[in-house]
């Protein structure tokens, strides 16, 4: 995608609109995603408190390590947890915390679904945790697939 940057240079009474196109370019094949813990949340603690759980708060430092790993599995075209406590310090996320990761489900409902009826996805789901961040990222290179990716820390 190119993006395109307009400059109006001034001087005196004249005024010269200098349009650069190109010059901030984005690879064409780069990986896209969004935070999705807002949308999560509700789905998330329905389950829980059904299941004697307490309510997750979504977490911003969360989503965004959520966000990195899911871009990276996407541009990767393959599911793993390379560098999770890394990844977690880069983002000033400390103690315990778990990460579920998926590829390949339409939305939201389907990969919360998917986790749920999963043994080790639903233990992380209802373990001890308070706080929450969850992300997907498509890349056009490994056949724009949904990669998901879900941090559950206390």
């Amino acid at each position: 995608m190119i993006q395109r940057r307009d400059l109006l240079i001034t001087g005196g009474s004249t005024a010269i609109a200098i349009a650069a196109c190109g010059l901030f370019a984005t690879p064409a094949n780069a990986a896209r995603g969004s935070i999705v813990t807002a949308k999560a949340i509700g789905p998330l603690n329905a389950y829980r408190s059904a299941n004697g759980r307490g309510a997750l708060a979504g977490d911003a430092a969360l989503g965004r390590a959520a966000l990195e790993h899911s871009k990276a599995m996407a541009q990767a075209g393959r599911l793993n947890h390379n560098r999770f406590r890394a990844r977690l310090r880069s983002h000033g996320i400390a103690g315990a915390a778990a990460e579920n990761v998926a590829m390949g489900q339409p939305n939201l409902t389907s990969v919360i679904a998917s986790w749920q009826n999963s043994r080790g996805h639903r233990r992380n789901m209802l373990g001890k945790f308070s706080r929450v961040g969850v992300a997907t990222a498509r890349d056009p290179a490994s056949g724009n697939r949904p990669y998901w990716t879900m941090i559950l820390s206390r």
